[in-house]
């Protein structure tokens, strides 16, 4: 029987071991998985840096782990996944090998979030590479209707806008499109001013990412659209 932990926090995910897929926290959390949790720090310059913290939920709360730590456990949920599946789970794919037998996975349930996950030979009872040799790729059916557009800012300087062809500067708002390929949903990136008419019949709420802008960005999101 599943067990579930009343838990709510303005920005956080759940990494669901069924399907490491990773659900927004809302609510409540699935016992046992492992979360992680964001927040904004101010800088003594006045900047804003993103914080991630990460733990496992217990019965009673959630037990604060280190990124290592969590590591561990998703080492065993990933490898349950796979004996249970016979594929990789999603966002997975082999890493690193290494002469004694062990090997590294990444896996990484968003753009921003990663983790090594170390595999090795007794874990599984046997050849580490032939485990996974026999597995196949992760596949999934992902209905065409998966349409929810994605709003953020710009993390990276290396993003470009789909419309204008030109750089989306880090801390701007940009749009994401959704577009599906090979069951993942992945984003062609708008600049706000570029792509905020094909929105404007979107209710903002629905936007991914949406409850993640601070008061001043929902606004400046609502005074372009």
């Amino acid at each position: 029987m599943t067990e579930w932990l009343e838990y709510t926090i303005d920005w956080g995910y759940w990494i669901n071991p069924d399907t490491f897929r990773t659900p927004r926290i809302k609510k409540s959390v699935r016992v046992g998985a492992v979360v992680f949790l964001k927040g904004r720090e101010t800088l003594a310059d006045g900047r804003q840096i993103i914080v991630t913290t990460y733990g496992v939920a217990g019965k009673s709360g959630i037990k604060e782990l280190s990124k290592k730590e969590v590591s561990s456990v998703l080492a065993s949920q990933i490898l349950d996944f796979m004996r249970t599946n016979k594929m990789y789970p999603p966002k997975t794919k082999m890493k690193k090998s290494y002469a004694n037998g062990n090997v590294n996975l990444d896996y990484s349930p968003t753009d921003y979030d990663s983790f090594t996950i170390n595999l090795t030979p007794k874990m599984v009872g046997g050849d580490m590479e032939d485990f996974l040799y026999d597995l196949n790729p992760f596949k999934e059916e992902v209905s065409e209707d998966h349409d929810a557009w994605r709003v953020e800012l710009t993390k990276s300087s290396r993003s470009t806008c789909r419309t204008c062809s030109k750089a989306i500067q880090i801390g701007e708002i940009r749009l994401g499109e959704p577009t599906i390929f090979d069951g993942y949903v992945s984003y062609r990136w708008h600049h706000l001013k570029c792509a905020a008419h094909l929105i404007r019949d979107t209710k903002l709420d629905t936007l991914e990412g949406y409850e993640e802008l601070s008061r001043e960005e929902k606004e400046q999101l609502q005074n372009e659209i």
